[in-house]
């Protein structure tokens, strides 16, 4: 390989890296950290390419992964018995799973790809070792994590207005933990 070349595909390695560092500051639960921390984390990140079928998630384990999705589309479903529920489709800019960075997470649902998808994908194990190399960082995603549950119930319950539905005797708000 010649000089050229290299420089070439160190230019696009740090291109890519950019990009991805770009994507974890775009994540709500990861406002305000450190720009060092985040560095890292980018560092431990791991792009991760999908043909339609594959899953990133399955019911019942933990596989202790968060997910920020590049492109494509995932589909989320569930399975209680003999019966499967599909869920929701998930577009591009989402970050799936994040919680499990935190701890153990036994996943509720399957998530899977629906067509040729990209993810960016960040271990728990990774994740607690730059956490406690940047204490400061651990504290800024807890403070950032009430804000993230609120709006993810809130778009549960916008969800249910727009579709006109009865809550009834659904049980919602992790904000009332």
């Amino acid at each position: 390989m010649n000089s050229s070349t290299e420089r070439s595909a160190d230019h696009g390695k740090q291109s890519v890296f950019k990009q991805n560092l770009e994507y974890l500051r775009e994540i709500p639960l990861f406002q305000g950290v450190d720009y060092e921390c985040l560095k890292l984390l980018t560092m431990l990140s791991k792009q991760i390419d999908l043909i339609e079928g594959d899953r990133l998630m399955v019911q019942g384990e933990d596989d202790g992964c968060a997910y920020y999705l590049l492109s494509g589309n995932l589909k989320s479903s569930y399975r209680i018995y003999d019966r499967l529920y599909q869920l929701s489709d998930h577009p591009p800019g989402q970050f799936l799973g994040g919680l499990s960075l935190l701890g153990p997470a036994i996943r509720l649902f399957t998530l899977y790809a629906s067509e040729k998808s990209s993810v960016l994908r960040l271990k728990r194990d990774g994740f607690q070792k730059v956490m406690d190399q940047y204490p400061d960082g651990m504290v800024k995603v807890a403070a950032n994590l009430p804000a993230v549950l609120r709006a993810w119930e809130q778009d549960l319950l916008n969800q249910i207005v727009d579709e006109k539905q009865e809550t009834g005797n659904q049980a919602l708000g992790v904000t009332l933990l």
